[in-house]
């Protein structure tokens, strides 16, 4: 940071464009923090720590992040490969992951809703004020790209009953813990909408 004081800074902003984390062997980064986890979804440029040492060998070096990216992250025993596609996606302003998709949480005190109504907003989707009820939307709509995926994610904890809401008939809601979340975030996989109608969550004169 002495060496490089214009452009270096240990608070992350929202004006900033690389993202400096200590890897395995391997290259792989390892976390289960969430609050880390938003920089990686951000699409910020997610460079290893050996950078920095390059950096101070050979000043140059600071032009040549791209020797030095991370690919791979580890969260909770799961390694993705799928790092570079978020900021390709972010860089390339692809339809967002979570278009069509609304976040209830249901846990009481929740101390990570912060970061996770960032991760939602920053790829589309919606953060609910109150819990979605389904006959206040279209029946059988579906986020875009994720067609077989129900469009109400309910965070929880386990200490709720929402049995109901994991057996809806109509397939509407996604029952997940914030683990399972980030599992769903992380693994990238995307299945189109591919109706030339696809069905809105709402009527054009509704909000």
């Amino acid at each position: 940071m002495e060496k490089f004081q214009h452009i270096t800074t240990d608070e992350a902003t929202g004006t900033t464009t690389h993202f400096v984390v200590r890897t395995e062997n391997g290259g792989v980064f390892s976390t289960d923090s969430l609050d880390l986890l938003v920089w990686i979804l951000s699409g910020v440029i997610i460079v290893k720590d050996t950078w920095m040492t390059e950096c101070l060998k050979n000043p140059k070096q600071i032009c040549n992040e791209w020797e030095f990216l991370v690919e791979k992250i580890r969260y909770k025993g799961t390694v993705y490969d799928t790092v570079p596609q978020w900021q390709q996606a972010m860089a390339k302003a692809t339809m967002p992951y979570l278009c069509g998709v609304y976040v209830a949480v249901v846990i009481q005190d929740y101390p990570n809703l912060i970061s996770l109504a960032s991760i939602v907003a920053a790829h589309g989707g919606v953060i609910c004020e109150k819990f979605p009820e389904k006959q206040n939307f279209n029946s059988g709509f579906r986020p875009y790209l994720h067609v077989e995926t129900g469009p109400f994610f309910v965070i929880h904890d386990g200490k709720i009953d929402l049995e109901i809401y994991k057996n809806d008939p109509d397939g509407m809601y996604s029952v997940m813990t914030e683990t399972e979340f980030v599992h769903f975030m992380l693994g990238r996989k995307i299945k189109r909408n591919k109706s030339h109608n696809p069905i809105p969550a709402l009527n054009d004169l509704e909000d």
